[in-house]
């Protein structure tokens, strides 16, 4: 790295003082930002909790698709300024330990869609089990 003569001349404007640029969008596109999503895994149970005041219920739709659960939403409406469409689409991997047949979806009085499912109990460790034991074919000699 060499020095420059402005190095000598203004020590204070160094190219080392690194200021954090700011985003002029980001505001902009958290504002629009519909959905934020939160999971928890507590006392058997999985949940997935979505914030989705913005949307009435008949438009959104939870469905199950291979390993995933997936949350969509849909919102039109018109007025005489102009029209505002929202859509979302999140979709979360099932963790392995879940059973996918009780996956079940709720909203509660704020807006908010909470996905849960049961955790599959392990093995309990003080529970016995009894593997059979089977008998392998001699190899014959040549």
């Amino acid at each position: 790295m060499a020095l420059l003569l402005s190095d000598s001349l203004f020590p204070g404007l160094t190219p080392f003082r690194f200021r954090r640029r700011r985003d002029p969008f980001a505001e902009f596109f958290e504002e629009f930002n519909p959905v934020s999503s939160r999971v928890c895994r507590k006392d058997g149970d999985f949940s997935v909790s979505l914030k989705t005041s913005e949307f009435a219920p008949e438009e959104l739709e939870v469905s199950v698709v291979g390993d995933f659960i997936a949350v969509e939403g849909k919102h039109f409406s018109e007025s005489e300024n102009g029209s505002v469409e929202r859509h979302f689409c999140q979709k979360i991997r099932i963790p392995s330990d879940i059973d996918p047949e009780s996956i079940c979806s709720a909203l509660d009085s704020d807006g908010n869609l909470c996905v849960c499912a049961k955790i599959n109990k392990p093995a309990v460790e003080g529970e016995k089990r009894n593997i059979p034991i089977g008998i392998a074919a001699k190899k014959q000699e040549q």
